[in-house]
């Protein structure tokens, strides 16, 4: 069975009151936390909380809805497993019943996360879904520098979130840096800064997508760049602005190949194929705020 999150009703009332009317709100009225698949509502977003590093809103191929990530490396993690095909599922910082954490913490002896003596709502970076042969299975992900584990409170509220997935059934893994492979890396910081360096209207992106599609498709063999600097002549543009064009959207999903195995570096046009989503016009891109 597939998790949720909507555990405020019923809730004790002592837990209730321990939570500041913000987080409430969230939980109650925007439903953070709840949901599946394109439904599903993070209940943080990079508009909640300060980030070490980079923050990132992109749109996801498993569901084609735009998630909400805290750090580089939780970006890596996340495109590991967007680009799955066993993955059905992917929920960005999920919330955890903090009746059951609290608990769990009281039976630890560990300090439940708080501020300034406010309960805080424990979360799960990512809780990702599989079918594998007709099989449903869940695995919760903490993501993590590893620098980060040599902090004994942050090893008290990984025990916390370890115990509480144990307990509800799932599978939990802590994700260091160590698990990006290096291939993997090079592609996303070839992508990642063009996510937003462009702003293009609707009518724009259709055009500039079928352009780069079509010249693809004439020469499969061809490497990249070339094709694209062809491409700018035939439109009289400046050199290199179909390969920017082209960066700016396969950071938005438009483009794909297989970021874990192949580097930007050696790709040819045999090697990308066009999102379905972009194909079926059904996209949702990720605009600059």
């Amino acid at each position: 069975m597939r998790q949720r999150s909507s555990f405020l009703n019923p809730q004790p009332r002592e837990i209730k009151g321990l939570l500041e009317p913000a987080i409430i709100k969230r939980l109650e009225k925007e439903k953070r936390g709840d949901g599946f698949g394109r439904d599903y509502k993070p209940f943080l977003t990079v508009r909640d909380v300060p980030s070490k590093g980079r923050i990132h809103r992109r749109p996801s191929l498993t569901h084609n809805r735009v998630v909400h990530l805290l750090s580089d490396l939780e970006l890596a993690a996340f495109l590991l497993f967007d680009w799955n095909h066993t993955v059905t599922d992917i929920r960005e910082q999920f919330p955890l019943n903090p009746e059951s954490t609290i608990n769990i913490a009281k039976r630890l002896g560990i300090k439940h996360p708080t501020h300034k003596a406010i309960l805080q709502i424990m979360t799960t970076d990512l809780l990702v879904d599989f079918e594998i042969n007709g099989q449903h299975s869940c695995q919760a992900i903490s993501v993590k520098y590893t620098q980060d584990l040599e902090d004994e409170r942050t090893i008290e509220k990984q025990e916390l979130e370890r115990r509480f997935w144990e307990n509800e059934g799932v599978e939990w893994f802590i994700f260091t840096e160590h698990e990006v492979p290096r291939i993997t890396v090079q592609n996303i910081r070839w992508l990642a800064p063009h996510m937003h360096s462009y702003e293009l209207d609707a009518e724009s992106l259709r055009t500039v997508f079928k352009d780069i599609v079509k010249t693809l498709d004439a020469q499969p063999e061809e490497k990249l760049p070339p094709l694209l600097t062809e491409l700018d002549s035939r439109l009289k543009l400046k050199p290199g602005t179909n390969l920017k064009y082209f960066r700016h959207l396969s950071a938005q999903n438009a483009f794909l190949w297989d970021i874990h195995n192949q580097p930007h570096t050696k790709l040819k046009a045999k090697h990308i194929s066009p999102s379905d989503y972009w194909l079926n016009e059904d996209i949702e891109y990720v605009h600059a705020k």
